[in-house]
């Protein structure tokens, strides 16, 4: 193929969104690793870097003062109309030349399009941005990701260049100007805790769920079923469940996957409503000791990548201690990163547990190493077969 149909290709692709999403896993890691490489054709390596460089600053700044401005609500209600920019300007409040610059950089980034000169139409990326977790993660990186990953350098040279391993003092703290941890302080500001929820809630209903592709039934449910275990032993504990989506979820797909315990801290257990009969709520602070003794599953869902190693510790001792030997497992169902070849995204949600939680996403070793120092053995560590998934299950137990 010659380079004028290749091009073709590539411009073709975005009109076709139906076929697309037909493609099998394998090839559309293929066109992700393709598109990543694009670049390296008809740049240099110097014009790379400076571009990704110079960038991205101002393209977080033009897309949260897009938000602001609710100007992705205005392109999109349009529902394919174009808009001036100074009827634009008019309907968000701002100054049309202090529009027009903002606009340069959110159209050259893609999340709209020019239709004429200084006329802005939505495009596919503009109504992603009114998804409300899209939207309130737009301010809630800029406001607080951001802001810490902006002073990280001059964290670590202050303190020799050591991996954070105390939530309580570092790179958020040293940035935002607080005692607080992280979760603490965002929870003293009403817009600030209701945005990251919306951000947590949102992101994490997009995700798959572990049960999807895991033998639930054939490694767990007939197990449990067939152990003898007295009435009312709880299949599965879902410590820092949140509002109970994990285990509705679950119940509604598995119904022999019962019963059920959400357990989470007060202000979070009381919005945690219309439960099934089956699923017991229970308020609990997963790094205290735990009150269900013996149950046949204790699972976490994204929780211990918020925190160092030693809080994980912590929280997996409380919960060991509980676990009954030969019976019981813990799952943690949790991001697993790669050793090599690291896709951007996990390496970029890495970087921001480490600056706002002193947290971690964590290798396969590493998983095993802080399950080990815990005094729990790995027992499998389960991978899902669509690479878009980038969570996995560690099965753990009590050694005997």
């Amino acid at each position: 193929m010659d380079v004028e149909s290749a091009i073709k290709v590539l411009e073709d692709l975005p009109g076709q969104p139906e076929q697309v999403k037909e493609l099998s896993p394998a090839l559309r890691q293929r066109i992700l690793a393709l598109a990543k490489n694009l670049p390296s054709v008809v740049l240099t390596p110097e014009q790379i870097a400076f571009m990704q460089i110079f960038e991205t600053p101002p393209r977080q700044f033009a897309i949260r003062m897009a938000v602001d401005l609710r100007i992705f609500h205005i392109l999109v209600e349009r529902a394919g109309t174009p808009i001036s920019s100074a009827d634009l300007a008019a309907q968000c409040g701002a100054e049309e030349v202090l529009v027009v610059r903002i606009m340069r950089v959110v159209t050259g980034a893609g999340y709209a399009e020019e239709s004429g000169a200084r006329e802005y139409v939505a495009t596919r990326m503009s109504r992603a941005m009114v998804v409300p977790h899209i939207e309130a993660f737009a301010a809630h990186v800029y406001e607080a990701s951001a802001r810490s990953c902006n002073r990280m350098p001059e964290y670590f040279k202050t303190h020799g260049y050591k991996n954070p391993t105390d939530d309580l003092k570092g790179p958020a703290q040293y940035a935002l100007g607080t005692d607080l941890h992280f979760f603490e302080y965002l929870h003293q500001d009403p817009v600030k805790a209701e945005r990251f929820n919306i951000c947590m809630t949102g992101s994490k209903a997009g995700l798959r769920f572990w049960f999807e592709w895991f033998p639930v039934t054939e490694h767990l449910v007939n197990s449990f079923k067939a152990s003898g275990s007295e009435p009312g032993t709880p299949f599965l504990v879902d410590l820092g469940g949140g509002i109970g989506l994990h285990v509705r979820k679950l119940l509604a797909a598995n119904p022999e996957a019962e019963p059920l315990v959400l357990q989470d801290l007060p202000g979070t257990i009381t919005k945690a409503k219309d439960l099934d009969s089956r699923i017991r709520p229970m308020v609990h602070d997963f790094f205290t000791p735990q009150p269900i003794q013996g149950a046949y599953l204790y699972y976490t869902r994204l929780v211990l990548h918020d925190w160092p190693d030693e809080r994980c510790r912590t929280l997996l001792k409380a919960t060991a201690a509980a676990m009954k030997p030969g019976f019981s497992r813990i799952l943690l169902n949790e991001t697993i990163i790669p050793e090599k070849d690291c896709p951007p995204l996990l390496a970029a949600a890495d970087i921001t547990m480490m600056s706002l939680l002193a947290g971690m996403e964590r290798t396969k070793q590493q998983w095993i190493d802080l399950v080990e120092s815990s005094g729990l053995r790995v027992v499998k560590i389960w991978h899902s077969p669509d690479f878009r998934d980038l969570e996995g299950v560690i099965e753990c137990e009590v050694p005997r």
